[in-house]
């Protein structure tokens, strides 16, 4: 594992003390661990009056009262300056007992697999800025420091064995709380001499002092990594540093421990003891997620290893199978460093090369003809530290995602990849190619809002029904801006794409396509309620499905095969045949049938995919919505209000 903190850290891991050792007096050199750490030796003990060990004890005892009475104080010190955490780590410490650090300064098992966990920030792409790492170190090396001063006070006994190891047990005294005269006793005070009580005497001042600054050590380190839990549990449950719409600034998310101080404790209520077994349920449940960690770590090793080299200006507009040319030899090597068989060096652009391109086109939603132009090149010359990035950004996109934890049966839809997927107990069982909301720019007259107001949204619904041979009702905006001046133009437009015009009885005129080969819902469309009133649907303008990228709707989602998704939705929920539906279709009229058991329906949007091969695949950024991020340019402006004298012209 690659840490982020200093030595410090693993010389506390090490456990490498003095206290409690009672197996021998301790030595001049390579006593332990922490001697290494270069402490301060011990000052010089100055004679003073001898005290009984009964006495000695008392004053321990004494002070371990005391600084049980004093550690609400200290902890309610330490949690006011911890700014939005205050709220948060007051309820956590209503025990004052440490969470992750015992009393004897050593990380359990818990604390140590945090510090591991913090150790892959970068993996999950978190800003690690949010985590406080340098003041954790910090205050793990006052531990450190805190118990080495403790260390050093004790081998400068070592002209009396049995005092030393009489302090060492004072000092397990002093930090936790439980001790007694007895176990003074069975540590060697019993075989204190004089001479040693004489030393023990003059160094007891300065062991409850070392005392003292180790317990605060101690829960202010503890503090810290208290924090970076409650971090954690913002970042992967609350934060929406990446959403284009929904965007929450690093100042905003600081405050999110206070505000939702409520659900960050149920969290982590539910965790206690075993923290990070917790967090780690934190992660998304999507499969995808966890395929993405992988993907890092593949392109997060070859960034490591120096990537690969931008390619040479090519000549010509673009290049194909049978050319010979430097560019040629330089594009095989790129494709080679990624880790794709492009045969071996040479500048001939051969069948083996065609298909290296072939496939390269493919993972990166470009038409898969191995001819080489502009785009190809484009996607060739994205560095290896920027593929790193993309999937951290792919990562958080699925920690923002309402579909996060999709459930066992769901459809999943990626507007990236204009992709359709669905998924039963885990396993992708269908896949459909979709055609999402275009980005042209356009206007409501009807709202007074223009903009890119045709983008499918990202949201989760449920679907709750499917109707067959639907009935198309059209918007007053798309009757006035595009079936209105068709009509004006055509006389027979209405009979010839089957639009019907009904007066209802309030005077109100409604306009409708009935069900037909014309109709702009297709045979089928999958509907749920939702405030953008976006559904699956069939279409007729089947050869759209064709294009590589395919963002032509309203924001409505078309799909490829929909009598096939009918079929089985429809079979799944009613037991209903696929010739069934189909006879139902060709009715020509409307059928709505109920689902008894909603489907959920998750609508994302991250460019980057682990294939069902484990192939890694980048999208198109089709909305902008990730150069956007890259660029410090969130939230995304997708539409504004409007005059509506301003209409005039657009």
């Amino acid at each position: 594992m690659r840490h982020v903190f200093r030595p410090a850290l693993l010389l506390l891991i090490a456990g490498a003390t003095a206290c409690g050792a009672r197996e021998e007096a301790p030595k001049r050199k390579g006593a332990d661990a922490v001697e290494s750490t270069a402490a301060p030796a011990a000052a010089e003990v100055k004679p003073a009056a001898a005290l009984s060990l009964a006495q000695i004890a008392a004053q321990v005892a004494a002070e371990a009262k005391k600084l049980h009475d004093e550690e609400p104080a200290l902890l309610a010190k330490l949690q006011k300056s911890a700014g939005p955490d205050a709220k948060v780590l007051k309820s956590l410490y209503g025990d004052p007992a440490p969470r992750f650090y015992d009393r004897a300064g050593q990380l359990g098992a818990d604390g140590q697999a945090l510090l591991e966990l913090l150790g892959q920030l970068e993996r999950h792409g978190l800003d690690k800025a949010g985590y406080r790492l340098s003041q954790i170190d910090a205050a793990t090396q006052k531990v450190v420091e805190a118990l080495a001063a403790e260390h050093a006070t004790q081998l400068g006994l070592e002209k009396s064995p049995h005092a030393a190891l009489t302090a060492a047990a004072a000092a397990g005294w002093l930090h936790t709380g439980q001790g007694s005269e007895a176990e003074l006793a069975r540590a060697g005070g019993d075989q204190l001499g004089a001479d040693g009580l004489a030393a023990l005497s003059g160094a007891l001042p300065q062991l409850l002092a070392q005392g003292r600054a180790t317990r605060e050590a101690i829960e202010a380190a503890d503090l810290e990594l208290s924090r970076a839990v409650i971090r954690y549990v913002v970042d992967f449950t609350l934060a929406k540093p990446a959403h284009p719409l929904l965007y929450m600034s690093p100042a905003a998310i600081r405050k999110l421990a206070e505000s939702q101080a409520d659900k960050i404790l149920a969290t982590l209520g539910a965790a206690k003891g075993h923290t990070v077994e917790g967090l780690n349920g934190l992660w998304p449940s999507h499969p995808q997620y966890r395929l993405l960690l992988g993907a890092y770590d593949t392109y997060k090793k070859l960034a490591d290893a120096g990537g690969w080299q931008p390619l040479p200006k090519l000549a010509t507009k673009k290049v194909q199978k049978g050319e010979t040319n430097p560019f040629i030899g330089a594009m095989r090597e790129r494709l080679r460093a990624e880790g794709y068989d492009a045969g071996a060096p040479g500048d001939h652009y051969d069948e083996t090369l065609l298909e290296a391109v072939k496939t390269f086109q493919a993972r990166h939603q470009l038409e898969a003809d191995g001819v080489v132009g502009k785009p190809t090149i484009v996607e060739l010359d994205v560095p290896a530290d920027q593929r790193v990035k993309q999937v951290q950004l792919a990562l958080e996109r699925y920690r923002e995602s309402e579909g996060r934890d999709p459930g066992e049966f769901y459809i999943w839809v990626n507007i990236a990849f204009q992709q359709l997927w669905i998924y039963d107990d885990g396993q992708m069982i269908e896949t459909h190619r979709v055609i999402c909301g275009n980005n042209d720019t356009d206007t409501d007259q009807q709202t007074q809002v223009k903009g890119k107001i045709n983008r499918t949204r990202m949201f989760s619904q449920k679907m709750t029904r499917v109707i067959l041979a639907p009935r198309w009702y059209p918007t007053q905006r798309v009757i006035e801006l595009e079936i209105g001046p068709k009509m004006a133009k055509d006389p027979l437009f209405k009979e010839k794409e089957g639009y019907i015009m009904e007066v209802q009885p309030d005077g109100k005129e409604v306009v409708y396509q009935k069900a037909g080969k014309t109709n702009l819902l297709g045979d089928v469309k999958f509907q749920g309620p939702n405030k953008y009133n976006i559904y699956l649907h069939d279409t007729p303008f089947r050869e759209l499905f064709k294009k590589v990228r395919r963002t032509f709707s309203h924001g409505c989602i078309r799909v490829q095969n929909p009598v096939e998704l009918a079929e089985l939705i429809l079979g799944r929920d009613k037991g209903m045949s696929r010739q069934a539906i189909k006879d139902a279709i060709a009715e020509k009229e409307e059928v709505e049938v109920k689902l008894q058991t909603p489907i959920p329906v998750h609508i994302d949007y991250a460019s980057v995919l682990v294939d069902d091969d484990g192939h890694v695949e980048f999208g198109a950024d089709v909305y902008g919505y990730d150069e956007a991020y890259f660029a410090g340019a969130l939230p995304v402006e997708e539409a504004k209000e409007y005059k509506a004298a301003s209409a005039r012209g657009l």
